[in-house]
């Protein structure tokens, strides 16, 4: 076995023992299945956004105005409907719509040569604001019980938005894997100048690639407003963050070029059962099997514990993983 194998299998190592413990942590606690999946509903939809972040950063870029694309959609969708008086049906689509619209206006800029960086942190200021302007400061309730079940339903006992991740992450990953497009993303990636020589239509691919993240977001926020049963000014805020530690714990280097959907969502699951768990266990003290460590499990040290994780991977991933496209 060379280098570069032993190095793949110390960071797939580390990732599954990170899942093996998460997924102790909640079945300690929770023994059934049947008793985790509607704590998996907000996960899915985060889960979602991931998959949009992980295109996304395996060109070198990243979004941070994803949360504000949800917040900016859902008060779309909210105010079409409750002060325009259109079917929440067409709101919904409409809200779809602007989540697209929103993300191309942050690929246009970014290919105009603007730095995804700035210009994501700009629209992110941008989108949250004009989110606050259509609401007022107000809380929009009383969507119909169609909406709300869209939310709060299920497909043979498999929360609704659980189908919409795996619906998602199937056309995303044959998207990324296995098209010309993907192979664009992964070739950004490693050498953004030697992409453009060899004839990659780089501002197209940024534009689309920008538009799709968008359109996830939009998607998110029809089942987000379903779920809540409400639209609120704040509602995507710190999603960004949430997103950007799931596709980093899944091994997608910051700086692109390497990583993979499949990843991303052992990501969500490292993450989605580390906070379960920790919230399962409430302000006790855990102690590590086989170490006899003792850690407090309150809200601080759920997030100290979360931020280092990511520290710790996104090293990892600097150092151990290969500059090429990934296999899985």
């Amino acid at each position: 076995m060379n280098a570069p194998q032993l190095r793949t299998l110390a960071r797939e190592a580390f990732s599954w023992l990170l899942f093996a413990f998460s997924l102790w942590l909640v079945f300690s606690r929770l023994p059934r299945m049947s008793g985790i999946l509607p704590l998996w509903r907000p996960w899915a939809e985060l889960g979602v956004l991931s998959l949009g972040m992980t295109a996304v950063m395996l060109t070198g870029g990243i979004d941070l105005s994803v949360g504000s694309i949800v917040t900016l959609s859902g008060a779309v969708l909210g105010y079409l409907w409750q002060v325009t008086g259109l079917p929440v049906g067409v709101a919904a689509i409409a809200a779809v719509l602007t989540g697209t619209l929103a993300g191309g206006l942050n690929g246009l800029a970014i290919s105009w040569g603007m730095s995804p960086l700035v210009t994501t942190l700009a629209s992110m200021a941008l989108y949250s604001g004009l989110a606050m302007a259509l609401l007022e400061q107000n809380r929009i309730t009383g969507f119909p019980p169609a909406f709300l079940a869209l939310g709060n339903g299920s497909l043979a006992g498999v929360p609704s938005q659980v189908v919409l991740l795996i619906v998602a992450a199937s056309l995303v990953a044959l998207l990324v894997h296995a098209t010309r497009f993907g192979r664009y993303l992964f070739s950004l990636g490693d050498q953004r100048k030697s992409a453009e020589f060899a004839g990659v239509p780089v501002p197209q691919v940024e534009r689309r690639l920008y538009a799709l993240n968008g359109f996830l977001a939009g998607l998110v926020a029809m089942w987000f407003t379903a779920r809540r049963g409400a639209v609120v000014a704040d509602a995507g805020q710190g999603l960004e963050l949430q997103v950007i530690a799931c596709v980093v714990l899944g091994g997608t280097r910051v700086t692109g070029g390497s990583g993979s959907i499949a990843r991303t969502l052992l990501g969500l699951g490292i993450l989605a059962h580390l906070e379960i768990g920790l919230r399962l266990w409430g302000n006790q003290t855990l102690t590590i099997p086989g170490l006899g460590w003792t850690v407090p499990l309150n809200a601080n040290a759920r997030l100290i514990l979360i931020g280092l994780l990511v520290i710790l991977v996104a090293l990892l991933n600097e150092r151990l993983a290969p500059r090429q496209r990934d296999s899985t």
